[in-house]
């Protein structure tokens, strides 16, 4: 007997101990959230639903300060960590059992009738199902592997805000310096078609050469014109990536040119960076729920329990006096008689636990896929970017100069001028693109595998 008590026991504390350790993990996780954000979260929860004031609108900000806002600020951001707090609380749903029942009964006598008592006159009966233990154990495993996909989605939404703000805020740096681009070649522009008024008077420049520079300005005019309206849509779309409210002419920093190659870490570091990746982690989460279904599955083939009493009070026996109770206590197990019904959601269970597994190798797959795409673009726009800063735009620099200088003393014709103008501006053009290229193949490498990347020398 003390045996058995002993090992009811030692039984009793390996399943509480398995029914609580993944629920440890999982708030443990929730709970490592820094504070500043999560008190963002719950002010953003507090403006949706009171209509609280919408934070000023930032004059000039720099991309750390706009990634940190954003952590703050992003609606689709508090939204995922909603969720994922939703998800650990639903982990105190797991040890639900059926409720229990409380019945009280009044027996009715009248021999006028011919209605006599059934049994006694009174009674109470109290009944309390209880599930079987590996079943509550198998659901709240099932209850924390869901919270932790939604701590990977939250992690996974993270990185896509981050990655979204920061395209759109390198977007918005290469339109700015395209204006600047074209604002300055506007300006030599301007000052040759002045130089020009007096070689039409010498007879050095002709009508239609002077009328046809001006045309070539008015439509980079146009053009300069045409880029500083779309700076709105585009200051509009790094709001919405961002969450972080930006006035139409906020400033931002200057795009930064440099040659230097990026020092990438080894293939092997980067591949185990993207095991790190939160959207494949949340596909091992989600294979993991999969396989906690189909434990509670293998459980439905366990009966529970019921167990019950209930007390009776007699009336009085025929010819004595006094009066008479009755006490009784119930046990019992249900029976699992639908073995098609069980045999079918096991076999549900068990598909559907390896569809998980092969989307985890196909995300995988697809991750590698977009780490040496990421590369190439990386080393492709460096290539160009080098192309550009050593070779082409120092030559057409010089060409132009050279040009100009021609054209004031008559060695050269109108058409090379406008050659040479056309050739920078493509140059610059170009060169502020592959830089733009550069930035985002970083930003892109970063959201991947969570690796910061630099140029040599920075």
């Amino acid at each position: 007997m003390r045996c058995s008590v002993i090992c009811a026991a030692l039984s009793a504390a390996w399943l509480l101990a398995s029914c609580t350790t993944d629920a440890r993990v999982a708030r443990h996780e929730f709970d490592r959230v820094p504070a500043p954000v999560v008190e963002a979260m719950h002010q953003a929860r507090a403006s949706a639903t009171a209509g609280a004031h919408a934070a000023p609108a930032l004059k000039s900000v720099t991309l750390a300060e706009l990634l940190r806002q954003s952590d703050l600020r992003s609606p689709g951001l508090a939204a995922a960590y909603h969720r994922w707090r939703a998800a650990v609380a639903e982990i105190g749903t797991a040890v639900e059992i059926p409720e229990a029942m409380l019945e009280f009964y009044e027996g009715i006598e009248d021999a006028r009738s011919n209605i006599m008592l059934d049994g006694g006159k009174r009674g109470v009966m109290f009944t309390q199902p209880i599930t079987n233990p590996g079943k509550l154990v198998a659901r709240e495993k099932m209850l924390a592997a869901e919270a932790t996909v939604m701590a990977q989605d939250y992690d996974a939404i993270r990185r896509n805000v981050r990655l979204r703000a920061t395209m759109s805020y390198f977007d918005l740096q290469a339109l700015d310096a395209r204006v600047v681009v074209t604002g300055e070649l506007v300006g030599l522009m301007r000052s040759l078609e002045e130089s020009m008024e007096p070689m039409l008077a010498s007879g050095m420049a002709t009508q239609a050469e002077f009328l046809r520079m001006q045309v070539e300005r008015a439509e980079m005019e146009s053009d300069l014109a045409s880029l500083k309206l779309r700076r709105g849509a585009l200051v509009r779309q790094l709001v919405a990536a961002s969450g972080v409210e930006l006035a139409p002419d906020v400033k931002l920093e200057a795009l930064a040119f440099a040659s230097a190659r990026t020092l990438l870490p080894e293939r092997t570091r980067l591949f185990v960076a993207v095991e790190e990746n939160p959207m494949l982690r949340m596909e091992h989460a989600r294979a993991a729920v999969a396989h906690a279904r189909r434990v509670e599955a293998h459980w439905m083939w366990v009966p529970d329990f019921v167990v019950g009493a209930s007390w009776m009070d007699m009336g009085t026996p025929m010819g004595e006096g006094g009066t008479w109770s009755g006490v009784s206590v119930r046990a019992g197990i249900s029976i699992p008689w639908q073995f098609h019904v069980n045999k079918a959601r096991s076999d549900a269970a068990a598909a559907n636990e390896l569809a998980a597994r092969l989307v985890v190798e196909q995300r995988k797959l697809d991750l590698l896929a977009e780490l040496d795409f990421a590369l190439f673009e990386l080393a492709d726009a460096e290539r160009m970017q080098k192309l550009l800063d050593d070779d082409v735009l120092p030559k057409a620099r010089m060409a132009l100069d050279l040009v100009r200088s021609d054209f004031t003393t008559g060695k050269a014709r109108f058409g090379d001028v406008l050659g040479a103008q056309r050739s920078l501006l493509a140059g610059e053009l170009s060169r502020i693109r592959a830089r733009t290229e550069v930035l985002k193949a970083r930003a892109m490498l970063l959201s991947l595998t969570g690796l910061q990347l630099k140029g040599e020398g920075e």
